[in-house]
């Protein structure tokens, strides 16, 4: 019969903790620890898991899902502009900045704003300028991405026609070009 103690349990939390956030995209979660003793292992397992659920935290999308109505008022209309204008601020080394729109710094819907030059700033307002095509493998460049539901879509970017997509994705990761496979978008639209 085995015997689990308090700091077995710490460390199997911490790790399940860590481990849990890596699945959920985090990239920064570690579970390596290099302790001499049991419970210096717990504490900074532990430790690893409060900072990872913190930068989970602050890495969230919903600050895009505010309601409201917007018009497709593009004047960068063709998709291949947009895909241009996109890549060219993902190269330039501007920020992700939670709530930007500018030059400044973009998060994810003022990325796709100021690329497509819309009047629609949210997320949410942005999947409505289309309709909604749920093969994403398939998206042509230029397409808009989302992630999320239809109703309470959270984070979008734009693809590049290959399997990738140029997005102001977060803190960490930035503003840049990334792989479907890293993080699969729900659907998109093509504006009209």
């Amino acid at each position: 019969m085995s015997i689990i103690n308090t700091t077995t349990v710490k460390v199997l939390i911490g790790t399940l903790g860590a481990a849990a956030m890596l699945l959920a995209g985090t990239q920064t979660a570690s579970a390596h620890m290099t302790a001499s003793t049991p419970q210096t292992q717990a504490t900074q397992t532990t430790q690893t898991a409060a900072t990872t659920t913190a930068t989970a935290t602050n890495t969230s999308y919903n600050h895009t899902n505010s309601q409201g109505t917007a018009t497709n008022t593009a004047t960068t209309s063709n998709a291949s502009g947009a895909v241009a204008k996109a890549l060219s601020v993902a190269n330039s080394g501007v920020p992700y900045v939670y709530g930007g729109s500018s030059l400044s710094g973009f998060d994810c819907s003022g990325l796709v704003q100021y690329a497509f030059g819309l009047s629609a700033r949210t997320t949410y307002q942005q999947t409505n300028l289309g309709t909604h095509h749920y093969d994403v493998a398939n998206a042509p460049a230029g397409a808009i991405l989302f992630w999320g539901s239809e109703s309470a879509p959270y984070h979008d970017g734009i693809s590049l026609g290959n399997g990738q997509y140029v997005a102001a994705q977060n803190e960490n990761d930035g503003i840049g070009v990334f792989s479907q496979t890293y993080w699969a978008p729900s659907y998109y639209i093509t504006l009209n």
